[in-house]
This record gives structure tokens, sequence and C-alpha cells, in this order.
């Protein structure tokens, strides 16, 4: 780990004496613009490169924890990830999560083998398990497997009705990010949730705590009324078709089918009528 800590460094060092580079060549005339777009080139470079150093030292930090505390599967770690943030959620704001609240580092890549993996284990022997791993459902059945969520789960928390749920699905990682005091993994991943959701820049890096923590209430609050207001119709489409949905034999049910018409990329109103006996 300390030969890539000290590539790290490197990088940042030479990022930053580049980006200086840049900053003052920018204010140049003289500087021709291609040499300008030649250095951002190089500056992009960089970033890749010190994204790469940094997932290799999350996976040895992870894959340490993993050794040093011996324990729970991964399956039971997802779910209780799941439980945490109460609504389905995409792999790669779930691997973020499981970083930032427990560095434990699992590419996204690797939830669609374990999807498998619990498919596999529920048709050996059907609810041997109190809860799977499983994918969120379309308004005709199919699976959804771009939404991970939880079988323990009533079906109209697993439905994903139209867009609008989606954006549901996206503001709930806002409200589910708890972070109390100075910025650390998880503000972080708050921050670049907001940006990303709400197009809300963080603050900035030399913002007290008081300037961070008034931040943070406001985008909680927007978020929740964001939430307040998409539920207010969302909630009753959902629950429509999860009523529908209900009468699909248990695998179908769980793991979600093709079989059930055609798939629906209409109004919840109109996918409740296809699915209806």
């Amino acid at each position: 780990m300390a030969a890539v800590r000290d590539n790290l460094a490197a990088t940042a060092e030479e990022t930053l004496k580049l980006a200086r580079q840049l900053a003052a060549d920018a204010r140049d005339t003289d500087v021709p613009v291609a040499e300008l777009v030649a250095q951002a080139t190089m500056l992009g470079r960089l970033e890749q490169r010190r994204e790469a150093l940094i997932g290799e030292l999350r996976r040895t930090t992870s894959a340490g924890i993993r050794r040093s505390q011996p324990g729970r599967p991964i399956r039971e770690v997802v779910l209780e990830a799941l439980g945490e943030l109460g609504w389905p959620q995409n792999a790669r704001f779930l691997e973020e999560y499981l970083w930032a609240r427990q560095q434990l580092q699992l590419d996204s890549r690797a939830f669609a083998s374990l999807r498998r993996d619990e498919l596999r284990a529920w048709r050996r022997s059907p609810g041997a398990r109190s809860a799977y791993i499983v994918p969120a459902l379309n308004p005709d059945g199919t699976a959804n497997p771009r939404w991970l969520t939880s079988s323990a789960w009533e079906l109209p928390r697993r439905v994903v009705a139209s867009t609008e749920t989606e954006r549901l699905f996206d503001l709930q990682k806002i409200i589910a990010l708890r972070v109390r005091g100075s910025r650390g993994p998880l503000g972080t991943l708050l921050e670049r949730s907001v940006a990303q959701i709400l197009a809300i820049e963080p603050p900035p890096v030399s913002a007290s705590l008081a300037a961070t923590r008034a931040w943070r209430t406001h985008v909680r609050a927007h978020a929740a009324a964001l939430i307040e207001a998409t539920r207010s119709r969302d909630d009753e489409d959902r629950g429509q078709i999860a009523v529908r949905l209900a009468g699909l034999p248990e695998h179908d049910r769980i793991w979600g089918t093709g079989s059930v018409g055609q798939a629906l990329r209409a109004t919840p109103a109109q996918a409740i009528e296809r699915i209806t006996p």
C-alpha cells in the first residue's frame, strides 16, 4: 500500500503543478488555445490515474478490514444497507454508500453476480432465507435490474411505476444520508448526490461547520418537499400496480417475469389495464 500512496502523492503534486500552470496560462492572452487544450487533456489523464490509485487503495483497505473482521456474508451487508436506505437503490450508489459507511469496497459490477447467487439459492430452497436481494419490478411484472430491493419489503415499495418513481428513489438517497459533524466519506457522498440529483453545488471547501450544517439542512428540506409532492402522485400508482402483481406466482412476484404481457412504457393506468386478468 505504501507504493500506491507514494504514487498518489506524486500524482497529486503533478496535478497541482499543472493546474497552477493552466490557471496562469489561461489569463495570458499570448498562450495559444491549443496549448490550453493540451494542458487540460493532461489534467484529465492525471485525474484518471488518481481515480485508479484511489480505487486500489479502497480495495486494499476493504480487503484488510474483511480479513481482520471476518463475519457476515456480503449479501447480509448489502441487505442491511438496503434496510438503512429504505428504498430501492442502484448498484453504483450502493457501492459508494458501503464504502462511505463501512470502508467496504464492492464494485458495482459485482451486484449482478450477487443477484444471480441469490436466485440460485432461492431456487434450491424457496423461502429458506428471511430476505433475498432482488430486482425491482416494472408495471408489467418484468424485472428492473437497475434497482436493487429486498424481497422482505412490501410489494408497492418494489414497483417502478414511472420515471417519477425513479426520481423518488434518487431523492430518498439525500434523506437517508444523515451526516453529522465535519465532512467525511458520508458528507462527501451527500454533496456529490445533491449535485447530481438536485443540481445544487456543495459549500466551498473553506466553508465553516455552521455554514455546512445550514447547507445540509436546506438540501434535506428541499428533498423532503420534493418527495412529498412526488409521493402524492406516485404512491397511488405503485399501490395499484402492486395489487395486480400480487396475483403473480411467487417466483415471478419476487424475481420478475417476462410472461405477463408486453413490456409497458405507457402510463401506470395502462399498465394496470394490461396485466389485469
